[in-house]
């Protein structure tokens, strides 16, 4: 019998329910290439997930946080057989390692389940590359009172305010960028994204975003050159945003993070969130990101054109 990798235990953590069943998720997760591929690291291709530094060398989370599911359960998945599953509820907030950021004493405090590659020196992403996901909301999920809610984002490994979040607005998803804050005229100075109203762009209507899967995908030069980043968004095969300038801070690089990050909900309503992903995917070019069983065609995408580019100055 092999011996198991994830240690169960109960721990006291800050959720909804006051005690749930926890796991150890120091060591780190290993995706099959049903859901994930093309992102790889020294080690291949290992995620770390949000968890809590418990002071005996575990870094625990509750066992909702994710689950690998399968359509022979009945779950939803974009394609093959197998999609991840990921739930946060009120009160779910981390510290990854003592002395290291802590969600839950954040200002404003913010709550995550929330998966990250792990970086090495291989594994920051720089220059042109494309990466596509998909994206399930179920048709109930609930809209709560929260700063914000973030399903995914690309962001610098060592700068703190990242340059591409996926945040539910109002039932809508949106594209929230922050390139106008690492733009010469801004960088190290304080900064928001609705400073500038041209970095947010509502990209699915709340009719299209909930009981349905949605397919993302991007393709972007990252560097802080100005002249030469640039940053594409197709959603369901369509080019819906074109930014031209800076795309990552200086002498820095990018890393792709998947899953629920929101400010700590303020009421005592139902606040879970539940998000299922698939199809993740990071490639040099568009052709080996290999869209063809998704049904978007590389020679079509690169084809579009959008009416209005966004560029600073």
């Amino acid at each position: 019998m092999k011996k198991l990798s994830i240690i169960i235990s109960f721990v006291f953590l800050w959720s909804y329910n006051g005690f749930a069943e926890s796991i150890n998720v120091k060591k780190k997760i290993k995706f099959p290439k049903d859901i994930v591929q093309g992102y790889k690291n020294d080690m291949g291709s290992l995620w770390g997930l949000s968890c809590t530094y418990s002071g005996s060398n575990k870094c625990m989370t509750p066992n909702y946080a994710y689950k690998i599911v399968s359509k022979d359960e009945n779950y939803p998945v974009r394609l093959g057989n197998k999609s991840v599953r990921m739930e946060l509820r009120k009160g779910d907030c981390h510290q990854k390692r003592k002395g290291s950021h802590n969600d839950c004493k954040a200002s404003p405090p913010a709550e995550r389940h929330e998966f990250g590659i792990e970086f090495d020196k291989s594994t920051g992403i720089k220059g042109e590359t494309w990466h596509a996901h998909s994206i399930f909301l179920p048709s109930d999920t609930p809209i709560i009172n929260s700063e914000w809610i973030t399903m995914g984002q690309f962001h610098n490994i060592g700068y703190d305010l990242p340059p591409v979040n996926f945040d539910i607005k109002k039932k809508n998803l949106e594209l929230v960028t922050r390139f106008h804050c690492i733009h010469p005229s801004k960088f190290n100075k304080p900064c928001n994204s609705d400073d500038n109203l041209k970095a947010i762009k509502k990209i699915i209507n709340t009719n299209k975003l909930f009981g349905q899967w949605n397919d993302i995908v991007v393709n972007a030069n990252w560097t802080s050159n100005i002249k030469k980043g640039f940053f594409k968004l197709w959603v369901n095969g369509k080019l819906v945003y074109h930014f031209v300038g800076r795309t990552v801070a200086p002498k820095d690089q990018i890393t792709f993070q998947f899953g629920i990050y929101r400010g700590a909900a303020k009421s005592s309503d139902d606040a879970i969130h539940v998000v299922y992903y698939d199809e993740i995917r990071k490639a040099k070019s568009c052709k080996k990101l290999k869209l063809a069983k998704l049904e978007y065609f590389c020679q079509d995408l690169e084809n579009q054109k959008i009416e209005k580019i966004y560029k600073l100055q």
